[in-house]
């Protein structure tokens, strides 16, 4: 063989060696963890009656709930677990036919989104945490 074959092929041999080694990680040498469970969104209505939430039950993890009051009062929503006070909230009061967003990382458990004491809350069922991220493409 010439000297440029030979050259050639240990050139070709290295970016064939090297494009197996792209894209495997081994878990236990990344130096964060694991990403947390992507964000799932639910979608909250406040009416006349009361508070309705879709879906209304998810695994644990981070929540972003957009909130769309349809009553015709002023309200701030919340999210508690069962009785407690509350976990995380509007940051401003939502004026009638308003959005805003709430967001939230969740554990196992009964939780209540609540618009004041005149509302019906609605129950948010949370079970077992998500699985990892890791696996998702196009993640900040």
């Amino acid at each position: 063989m010439a000297r440029s074959q030979i050259v050639k092929l240990a050139a070709g041999l290295a970016v064939v060696g090297g494009l197996t080694a792209c894209g495997r990680v081994d878990q236990a040498s990344k130096p964060a963890g694991e990403r947390p469970p992507t964000t799932k969104q639910l979608s909250a209505a406040i009416t006349d009656r009361g508070v309705s939430l879709s879906p209304d039950s998810v695994g644990g993890g981070p929540l972003r709930i957009v909130v769309s009051n349809q009553s015709a009062k002023t309200v701030r929503a919340s999210l508690a677990r069962g009785s407690d006070s509350a976990e995380a909230r509007t940051r401003y009061k939502l004026e009638p036919g308003s959005v805003a967003t709430l967001n939230a990382d969740v554990t196992k458990g009964t939780w209540r989104l609540s618009a004041g004491k005149d509302l019906a809350p609605a129950t948010l069922v949370v079970g077992a945490r998500r699985e990892s991220g890791d696996g998702e493409l196009l993640l900040p």
